[in-house]
């Protein structure tokens, strides 16, 4: 049975999505000075959202593949690269946000760089948590896996020392709302041509992605790193766990798909931009 208590130390930095006041664990549930009362699974999930009970994020199918082709160490490079500069970072024992963690991955990895760390792994995906709740650093209480959206973080003011977004929705306004002054933001996002030659399968047209300019309001830039790797995927259910985790799963004609599922092995490039902020 998961002890609870192993990862009380998060409550301090909680609120309540309903009042804003903090959180205290008692009677099997999470409770505010209120009584506004969230339910704590029995694998230690905690459902902040403000629409609870209804389905959000990544769906069950996107979330399987995702955690497959993961697990397959197609996106090693980028995690390793992601947690050294973490723990370069952030050395000692901060307190970290993964705002839309996924299935915790990337948080995870974070977590083995640094073994005095906290992490939060916060997705809107009720789904996606579950999975990153199974993970031996969570089981551990060194991740506490929460279900909230990033645009409106129940978190205090000024609780963390890091935030990590990787390819998720970016709430710039709440990230420097919850993040400590001199707090560290570290950013993933898809340089121009990442998995270009998936798209030339998938699109009569295909096109490359925009990198917008890496300035952000209320931060100080820190630095930029390229991370690319080539991914060589050798069956059709490997290729297939490809397309379900990303949003050309629905964005992606059928001749495309058709093209696609034809296939029985695929190399194709995979191009990250790791980026480095702290708050202003």
């Amino acid at each position: 049975m998961r002890d609870f208590a192993k990862t009380d130390w998060v409550y301090p930095v909680l609120t309540c999505p309903v009042c804003g006041e903090g959180l205290f664990r008692a009677d099997g549930c999470v409770k505010c000075l209120l009584r506004h009362s969230f339910d704590l699974s029995a694998k230690g999930v905690l459902n902040l959202s403000p629409a609870a009970g209804k389905r959000h994020g990544d769906d069950p199918g996107m979330v399987a593949a995702r955690r497959r082709f993961l697990s397959a160490g197609h996106y090693a490079p980028l995690a390793q690269a992601l947690a050294g500069e973490v723990a370069r970072r952030l050395p000692g024992s901060p307190v970290i946000l993964d705002a839309g963690c996924g299935e915790g991955y990337y948080t995870a990895a974070v977590a083995r760089a640094l073994p005095s760390a906290r992490l939060i792994g916060l997705d809107l995906s009720s789904e996606a948590v579950k999975c990153c709740a199974s993970r031996e650093e969570a089981r551990e209480g060194r991740i506490f896996p929460l279900v909230a959206g990033v645009y409106r973080l129940p978190l205090r003011d000024g609780a963390v020392d890091g935030v990590i977004s990787t390819f998720s929705p970016f709430a710039g306004d709440e990230f420097l709302r919850v993040l400590k002054p001199g707090g560290t933001l570290f950013r993933a996002i898809p340089d121009r041509r990442h998995l270009f030659a998936l798209k030339e399968i998938l699109y009569d047209e295909p096109y490359e992605n925009e990198v917008a300019d890496f300035a952000i309001d209320g931060f100080d830039f820190l630095g930029a790193r390229e991370v690319r790797t080539v991914v060589s995927l050798k069956t059709p259910s490997e290729i297939s766990d490809l397309l379900g985790m990303t949003p050309y799963a629905y964005r992606t004609p059928p001749k495309g798909k058709e093209r696609l599922a034809a296939l029985s092995e695929l190399s194709v490039g995979a191009e990250f931009i790791l980026l480095t902020y702290r708050r202003a």
